[in-house]
């Protein structure tokens, strides 16, 4: 088997111990939102960092993700200012905080492979798109704009990932993508 199906069977079994969440809810939705901003303002500079601690076709592969990342951030902004969010006017997750800010530890302290475990979690599970077509018909399609953007996308994001992984694979990938996944449960249990 290899590593990268090994790992996605993991992080598949994680993630189905999470209570269901209603993103019909709106409330949960924005929640969910805000939260995923909080994860994504972290994006460039996490990759960043990795480009400055790795080399080869690591580097390579985290610059050519960091120029398909530019500018996501402020899209999903724009998305929530449309429905009413001010991003800058809520105090950061404390689960965003310890999920980026323990990454920018281990690349810089462990190794850059850890940032594909997280990369792994939260770009191979996109969200399927007849459920966003339903999110849309009852949210409307502005708020939903970054997220069917990553929906559409993220599938050749994740399988050039899971590429990189097979070629570099170590446990701290194997290990990152697991806490990733606990935190993101972490997070689906405050708002569910």
């Amino acid at each position: 088997m290899r590593a990268s199906n090994l790992i996605l069977h993991e992080v598949a079994k994680l993630r189905a111990t999470a209570p269901p969440l209603d993103l019909g809810d709106r409330s949960r939705l924005l929640s969910n939102l805000v939260f995923m901003h909080q994860l994504m303002v972290a994006a460039e500079p996490l990759l960043e960092l990795a480009i400055e601690h790795s080399e080869g076709s690591l580097r390579d592969y985290f610059a050519q993700h960091l120029e398909e990342e530019r500018g996501h951030a402020p899209w999903l902004a724009d998305d929530l200012a449309n429905a009413g969010v001010d991003v800058k006017a809520i105090a950061p997750s404390r689960i965003a905080v310890a999920l980026a800010g323990g990454m920018y530890y281990l690349i810089r302290h462990v190794s850059p492979l850890c940032l594909l475990g997280y990369m792994l979690v939260l770009e191979c599970f996109p969200p399927a798109l007849a459920d966003i077509a339903e999110l849309e018909n009852l949210h409307g399609k502005d708020l939903l704009r970054t997220v069917r953007h990553h929906a559409e996308h993220d599938p050749d994001h994740g399988a050039d990932l899971l590429r990189i992984i097979d070629t570099h694979y170590s446990p701290d990938i194997l290990s990152c993508a697991v806490e990733t996944v606990r935190y993101l449960n972490n997070f689906t249990k405050e708002i569910a």
